[in-house]
């Protein structure tokens, strides 16, 4: 088995609706909805990782406050933000270590089907934010590491 961390910037708190449709009683709507998008760009990011593997969630996405300068692996121009910021990550493990290996680096084919994926902004995460994943060295708002 070969486990992997992901982090990143969106919320991708993993809240179990499903439902498109909001319930009619008993939620408020703004509640529901900020549920449904977080699930939803969770469901997103494992989608993207369901190209090339069929992950196991080992850990689900926990919400950590950062500080953006202490946190090299992120975009290289956020190098210089003081800010603390919200940032969530998550563990899996897949099977095959060479299903997201691109020639170039071992986790490279991971990054490219994840760069420039629409996401949802729900309110929990930084303002800067675009809204879509961005695996460029300069902008990286959602990375991995192969855990040890």
């Amino acid at each position: 088995m070969y486990r992997i961390i992901c982090y990143t910037l969106f919320d991708i708190t993993n809240t179990g609706v499903l439902n498109r449709n909001r319930p009619s009683e008993g939620i408020n709507p703004v509640v529901w909805l900020r549920q449904r998008n977080t699930q939803c760009n969770f469901d997103t990011i494992l989608q993207a990782i369901n190209l090339r593997s069929q992950p196991e969630i080992i850990k689900y996405p926990q919400q950590s406050i950062i500080t953006l300068s202490n946190f090299k692996d992120f975009g290289y121009l956020f190098s210089e933000i003081e800010e603390e910021i919200n940032s969530w990550n998550f563990e899996f493990e897949i099977h095959h270590a060479s299903v997201f290996d691109n020639g170039i680096t071992e986790l490279g084919g991971l990054y490219e089907d994840c760069d420039k994926i629409p996401m949802l902004k729900v309110g929990t995460e930084w303002e800067k934010l675009p809204d879509y994943l961005d695996s460029s060295d300069e902008l990286r708002n959602i990375y991995f590491k192969v855990v040890t």
